[in-house]
């Protein structure tokens, strides 16, 4: 089973009714390999955003680059680890040059989507981890 779709199987438990996740145990995984052993290779978060949003996140920490799969209205976005000065920084297109743009510093986060003409838009701001 490839990241992807354990990325994809984790998400799926924040699209389920709350009492029937409730009564779902978390899976844990186990490591790839004796080198990846201490890299948790599937970390999952939950972030509660302005507005009351709630943008579930799986994020793929040994794939190259990393990655993150969030769950924006209902369908999964796949973005790209790309070099920050501050903080992370994910881009749907890998470059951070159109697409969606997500920042996460410690505990919060926010969503922006760029413009082909490079001009940003922040869509959620304020996230913090639940």
């Amino acid at each position: 089973m490839n990241h992807l779709t354990v990325a994809a199987i984790s998400l799926a438990a924040f699209t389920m009714p709350a009492t029937a996740q409730d009564s779902v145990a978390p899976e844990k995984l186990a490591p790839l390999n004796s080198a990846t052993s201490e890299i948790n290779p599937v970390i999952t978060r939950t972030y509660l955003c302005e507005r009351g949003a709630r943008v579930p996140a799986a994020y793929l920490n040994d794939s190259d680059p990393q990655r993150v799969v969030l769950m924006l209205e209902g369908r999964m976005v796949v973005m790209n680890h790309v070099r920050s000065a501050d903080g992370a920084k994910y881009a749907e297109d890998g470059e951070g040059a159109a697409g969606y743009v997500w920042w996460t510093k410690g505990t919060g986060a926010m969503l922006d989507w760029v413009a082909e003409d490079g001009e940003s838009q922040t869509l959620l701001s304020g996230c913090q981890e639940e």
